[in-house]
């Protein structure tokens, strides 16, 4: 089941209402051993091996819906795309991850998909107890907003708010399930880099982004922050290769430019809002994704 996207302008004061936790989507089926679904049917299993004895925290046999999540969700991303098992075994040891509950969908084989949010969460307590490696995520009912805003004081993603009536769907977005975003993310184009300063002097300060817009490109700002240093470093080699002797676009950085590129690589791009200038406000680099 998924969620449909919510303004934050509205919060029932009956409704339950959870943090938005950045991680990967999980299906767990916990009874003699532990099996880890993705959203998409995929066995997740193997890629976690710290989470084989989740089913050593259930009371009973049991289906449950939740997210793993590491500390922070570059570490999450470079979980599910290893393939070796040595390598599989030094990333649960560097980016260990933890299994956050938030709803039951089975338990001694009988569905409970047909009951109430507010009943689902009650035996999911019931059912399952938090432990080192799984856990139960928190709820309140009520006071949506106050728990926004502080989601978005710790610069986290968001909140969901849950319909206490809802019941589960399998593959329905619907609007009983609805995401409060803090930040938004999207894909942008490279078109140079600023040279760096102080600690970042070797490499670089930030990307300069642009999208494309009626057959043209349109500057939307830089992006400085939520690069590795090893990224740092892949990304402006990467860069390198693109190099050009003047700008793509028309764009005033605010800085010095270190070299223009031509606009062959896209970035993911989380931020808050698009200003009134186009550009983007609060923005933090989420991963390079591909060539145009």
């Amino acid at each position: 089941m998924f969620a449909q996207s919510g303004s934050g302008r509205h919060y029932p004061d009956d409704w339950l209402y959870e943090l938005k936790l950045d991680g990967v989507r999980c299906i767990t089926f916990l009874s003699d051993d532990t099996r880890l679904q993705g959203r998409s049917g995929n066995n997740l299993t193997a890629l976690f091996p710290e989470l084989k004895d989740l089913h050593k925290q259930a009371g009973r046999p049991c289906i449950l819906d939740g997210e793993i999540i590491c500390e922070d969700f570059k570490a999450i991303q470079r979980r599910v795309h290893k393939v070796r098992a040595f390598d599989i075994r030094m990333a649960a040891r560097e980016y260990p991850a933890v299994y956050y509950a938030f709803d039951v969908l089975e338990i001694d084989g009988e569905s409970t998909m047909r009951s109430f949010q507010l009943e689902r969460k009650e035996r999911l307590a019931s059912v399952f107890r938090d432990g080192e490696k799984g856990r139960i995520l928190p709820y309140q009912v009520g006071a949506g907003e106050a728990l926004h805003v502080l989601s978005r004081a710790q610069k986290l993603e968001g909140i969901m708010a849950k319909s206490p009536r809802g019941i589960y769907v399998p593959g329905w977005r619907g609007n009983v399930w609805l995401k409060i975003k803090n930040f938004q993310t999207g894909t942008f184009l490279v078109c140079g880099v600023t040279a760096g300063e102080s600690a970042r002097e070797s490499t670089f300060g930030s990307l300069i982004l642009a999208e494309e817009a009626e057959g043209r490109l349109v500057y939307v700002g830089s992006v400085g922050s939520g690069f590795t240093e090893k990224e740092q470093w892949e990304i402006l080699k990467l860069l390198g290769e693109a190099k050009r002797g003047s700008a793509s676009l028309e764009a005033d950085p605010g800085k010095p430019v270190l070299f223009w590129t031509r606009p062959v690589f896209k970035v993911e791009v989380q931020y808050l809002e698009k200003g009134s200038d186009g550009k983007l406000r609060f923005p933090s680099f989420k991963g390079l994704t591909e060539g145009r």
